[in-house]
Parts: C-alpha cells; structure tokens; sequence
C-alpha cells in the first residue's frame, strides 16, 4: 500500500473519529459503574467493566482508542490503512477489563479514557506456568512479570494500566485541564478494587516526570524497573509510539497507605471547580502527610 493511500485512509479515520458520542452512557449501563462524578464544568465520569457496556459503544471506545494514538503519530498508519482497521483490535476479553470514560453530559462526546486490562489468560494460570500469555509490558520489555512478582502468583491478581488519554481535539479550558485527573480518579478507584485482594498488583510503563510521577502523587506503592524497552518491529501497529525522546520505564503498583486519602482529596479538588493546577494542590496534600 502506498504512503498516499496509507494518509488518505488515516484521514478519512480521523475524520469519522473526531466527534464519537456515548449519548445516554449512564442509563445505558448494564448495572451499577465502579466510580460516578459529575463534574462543575458538565463532566460526566463512569467506570465500568466491559460487560456493563452496550457492545455499539464499546466498538465506539475502541475507535477512540485508535483515533487518539493516530492523532498523535503513535500508530503506524500504513499498517492500520493495510488491515482495514476501524478500531483499535480488541476481542471478548475486553468485556473483563475495566474502562473509565469521561463524557460531556451535554451531549455525550467522549473526552477522555483509560483503561485496566485484565490478563489475557483464559483460565486461572500462575505467572511462572509456560502457558501464561504475556502481559503486553512483557512483551515489549523482554522481562517476566514472574521474576518480580512471584511464579506461583496467579496471572488474575495482575491487571495492566493501559491507554489513559484525553481527547486531543479538545480546546483548551478549565474542562480540558481537569479531563485527564477525572481519568486517574476513576481509573484509580478501578485500581483499589482489584488492589483489595492480597498479592494483587497493577502494571504498566511511563515516564518519570509524567504517570509514574503522578501515580506516587495518588498514593500508590510504586516500583520502577531499570529496563530498556525492546526494539519494536517496524510493522508493528504501535511501534512509532516508541520513537519519543525520553524514555519509558516499566512500573509495578501495589496498595499505598496514602491512596484512599489521596483519591478523597482529588476527588473535592475536582468537584470544587476551582481553577489551578491539580498538580500543584496533589503534592502540598502529599507534603502534609509526610
């Protein structure tokens, strides 16, 4: 497929993608979400696993997911105009994982998204046991989640943080300052359901001076490990993400006695509606506790 082809294909993507809509998502649900906050500037934020979904907005999702990492060049575009794909690649398994959505209350635009990904063993399977399908942090780190974590640990007990965006068209405004820390709150109150159960941990990559950073400010046990990523293959579908100039490290979490206290209080920061940075009020909560 040529490079014209390839970029007409993106665009036309870009375009059915840059206003998806969940109208109605809350009384869509099939039960009660894991977290709900309406927001002062009309946010609506849910989390929810994937079975809880109606599968047209799950499929919805799934775009989303592909069109932000397309906006940012972090998708290989010939790759995705090669296969035809409308979505980002998701299967049944989709419907274990936890997905947190920020919405416009108003009219149900998606503005921003994360994920908690269960593990993809189909049945219950120890992190050591050769059938284990490696986590996706495995995989691109060349590590075993098994050497840290334990080889008789059930692959159940670890869930990966994944794909935690905001919308890349939205404009600037208070709205759009707040969207991506409605995502940590919901994906974090995800975090501490599943962190409940004894050895259970929480995967995922970052940068320092971004999520892993942000992630201790929540109050998470956080681990870094020292490992370099793999070189990606270049058909891989998200292999130019990995072209960036500073680096992503592999990061384990686990409970932290600072995370209930921390979600309490970000939670009142955020439905206060008050402008500044969250940031900055996060780490003057966190300089208090020490």
């Amino acid at each position: 497929m040529t490079a014209v082809t390839a970029d007409r294909y993106a665009e036309e993507l870009l375009r059915a993608g840059i206003d998806l809509r969940l109208p109605d998502l809350e009384a869509s649900l099939a039960g009660d979400p894991v977290f709900r906050e309406a927001s002062p500037e009309g946010l609506l934020t849910l989390t929810v696993r994937g079975s809880q979904i109606p599968e047209l907005f799950l499929e919805r999702i799934y775009q989303f997911r592909l069109v932000q990492y397309l906006q940012r060049g972090w998708v290989n575009a010939s790759a995705v105009a090669a296969r035809g794909l409308r979505t980002e690649p998701y299967d049944d398994l989709a419907l274990r994982d936890y997905h947190t959505l920020v919405v416009e209350r108003g009219t149900g635009r998606l503005r921003g998204y994360g994920t908690l990904a269960s593990s993809r063993d189909r049945q219950e399977t120890a992190l050591g046991d050769p059938a284990h399908q490696t986590f996706v942090l495995e995989r691109d780190y060349g590590i075993r989640l098994a050497d840290h974590l334990g080889r008789e640990t059930p692959s159940s007990l670890v869930w990966e943080g994944k794909r935690l965006v905001r919308d890349y068209a939205m404009p600037r405004s208070q709205s759009a300052v707040s969207v991506p820390w409605w995502v940590y709150l919901g994906w974090a109150s995800a975090c501490l359901r599943v962190l409940g159960t004894e050895h259970a941990a929480i995967v995922g990559d970052g940068k320092f001076d971004g999520a892993i950073h942000q992630l201790r400010l929540l109050g998470f046990s956080t681990q870094t490990l020292d490992v370099a990523s793999l070189p990606p293959n270049p058909s891989d579908l998200f292999a130019p993400m990995w072209d960036q100039q500073e680096r992503s490290y592999p990061f384990i979490l686990r409970y932290g006695e600072g995370l209930e206290p921390t979600l309490k209080r970000l939670r009142a920061v955020l439905t206060s509606g008050e402008d500044g940075s969250v940031r900055a009020r996060l780490a003057e909560f966190m300089e208090a506790r020490a």
